[in-house]
């Protein structure tokens, strides 16, 4: 194995156990979320009112996917869909319960973002954020 196979793979178990554990603390404080679903809800709060597309193209996921990720959100009342003008542009608009929820979900990824931080010192998580960012810059550019 490779010193690169070797990264990329432990890049992949951490973030699999990053979205475990983050799921488990919404859970445990009430929300019915997944970290894609949360992901999605960091976008319309940053922008209410968009279409799937601009949704799409933030979360770098297909539409097919982002489709369930509504769905599952729609179902669960944070967001809602709105048809424009032309009705295969659909635009989606948080709800009240999708508005309230961001501070505290918000916390909650903070809180757990502050006590995995303690795990690492500032320098190995700036040298670790150099290295993805390299590795993010060449996957992009293929």
């Amino acid at each position: 194995m490779t010193e690169l196979t070797t990264l990329l793979t432990l890049l992949d178990k951490a973030e699999r156990g990053y979205t475990k554990i983050l799921n488990r603390h919404f859970s445990r404080a009430g929300f019915d979320l997944r970290r894609e679903q949360y992901e999605l809800l960091q976008v319309l709060w940053e922008e209410d009112n968009v279409n799937q597309q601009t949704i799409s193209s933030r979360l770098c996921k297909d539409k097919y996917n982002v489709t369930k990720l509504l769905n599952a959100l729609q179902k669960r009342g944070y967001v809602r869909r709105k048809t424009g003008e032309d009705r295969r542009n659909n635009h989606v608009i948080l709800t009240d319960k999708g508005n309230e929820s961001r501070e505290a979900l918000t916390r909650i990824e903070e809180q757990f973002h502050a006590d995995l931080a303690l795990t690492l010192p500032p320098a190995e998580i700036k040298a670790g954020a150099w290295v993805l960012k390299k590795l993010a810059d060449a996957l992009e550019s293929e």
